[in-house]
């Protein structure tokens, strides 16, 4: 298979990904309606399907409406539900905010599980025998259901509490060990792409004979990689979290981490055959110009680019970081967690400075680097392996 093959398959499966997403997201603004067991239901006037169900009883039930503050989609489905109750105050809803509140949280991964739509996003609504995702589905089917719900007599509607069992979901802090963060970092800031980006830096700014720049110039690399990575992560969290479509985030998280935990093992054994998670040839010219231009300013714009075009390299690991700490935590606690990840992730860069700085050759460094890649690409690739191994079970 030609090179040009392999990037066709890859902007072929970057283009999929892309629009898994788009679909959650529409999906959101649209909607979708769904009967308890699972099935969804296509006809335009869903409501009727679910009222004439066998299971739609006149038990007690509640109306539990799951939103975001940060969700565009969930703001006009409150507005539709305000408009609703100050015409009908005796129908209660119970509102719960998924932004920042981890309780919220285990509350609607239980009622998932109950009404078996483990995928749903927000804003969703969940009443009796119904699932109604997405503003278009609510505004749709909403009034009348309560008054077909109403008409069979069901005494349920001023309930507040809503009938569902919270499934055993992790919460707080439980399941994510520090020394797995830590050591996650670590071992993707020895990854070959930003180490052997700095090892060259070093290498062409010690031919220059400025030890002090040097080293300067190395730190202001790092720092720079850090605050790429961490407000890169940060950004990610928040959409993840504002969306609601963390558990989509964490399938999508898991398959990248298996395809790359398989590219960076192939690398190890066929290195430059086939696809390969590398600095792009066409950025290599780039980081080139900026690493020759030897100054702090310079050095700082490098550690950007490197963050962007390592991606490839570091993103399995990071990817699935951000799942795990999103499955468990809200965007308050998970922060903490980011910032301990980033920070070991720079160390090995650090140290890489600090041996320099004591008087050791960048050249032994490179050798060292050229020495230990395979060993290097064969623990990360299993690395990847068991983070995705650890998603998909938590998922399934």
């Amino acid at each position: 298979m030609t090179r040009c093959n392999y990037r066709l398959i890859g902007k072929i499966s970057f283009a999929c990904i892309i629009t898994v997403f788009f679909f959650f997201i529409t999906a959101a603004v649209s909607g979708s309606v769904y009967l308890k067991n699972g099935t969804e239901i296509t006809e335009d006037n869903a409501y009727i399907t679910i009222l004439q169900d066998q299971n739609t009883t006149s038990e007690n039930f509640s109306i539990t409406f799951f939103y975001n503050t940060h969700c565009g989609a969930c703001h006009t489905a409150m507005s539709y539900l305000d408009d609703y109750q100050e015409l009908n105050p005796g129908v209660v809803i119970s509102y719960y905010d998924l932004f920042n509140s981890t309780e919220n949280r285990e509350l609607f991964e239980g009622i998932k599980k109950e009404y078996n739509r483990q995928y749903a996003s927000v804003p969703i609504i969940f009443m009796g025998n119904a699932v109604l995702e997405g503003a278009g589905a609510i505004r749709t089917n909403f009034e009348p259901l309560v008054s077909g719900y109403a008409g069979k007599n069901s005494p349920g509607f001023s309930s507040p509490t809503p009938q569902a069992v919270i499934s055993p979901v992790s919460s707080g802090h439980e399941g994510i060990s520090i020394p797995l963060i830590v050591g996650a970092g670590l071992l993707d800031g020895i990854n070959p792409c930003a180490f052997a980006v700095l090892v060259i830096l070093l290498i062409y700014l010690m031919s220059l004979g400025s030890r002090k720049q040097m080293i300067l110039a190395g730190i202001v690399y790092s720092s720079a990689v850090f605050f790429f990575y961490f407000l890169s992560g940060v950004g990610l969290f928040t959409i993840i979290q504002t969306t609601g479509l963390v558990k989509a985030f964490s399938f999508l998280a898991a398959v990248f981490a298996i395809i790359a935990g398989i590219l960076m093992i192939k690398d190890a054994f066929y290195p430059g055959k086939g696809p390969s998670l590398a600095i792009p040839e066409a950025r290599k010219g780039t980081i080139s110009r900026y690493i020759e231009k030897s100054s702090i300013p310079s050095a700082f714009i490098l550690g950007i680019l490197v963050g962007m075009f390592e991606l490839p390299c570091t993103g399995g690991i990071y990817l699935a970081i951000l799942s795990m700490i999103s499955l468990r935590m809200d965007i308050g606690s998970g922060l903490g967690y980011l910032l301990i990840y980033n920070l070991a992730f720079i160390i090995p860069l650090l140290v890489i400075i600090g041996l320099v700085a004591w008087g050791l050759p960048p050249e032994r460094v490179n050798e060292f680097r050229v020495e230990q890649r395979r060993v290097i690409r064969i623990i990360i690739g299993c690395v990847m392996f068991f983070f995705a191994a650890i998603i998909l079970l938590e998922l399934f």
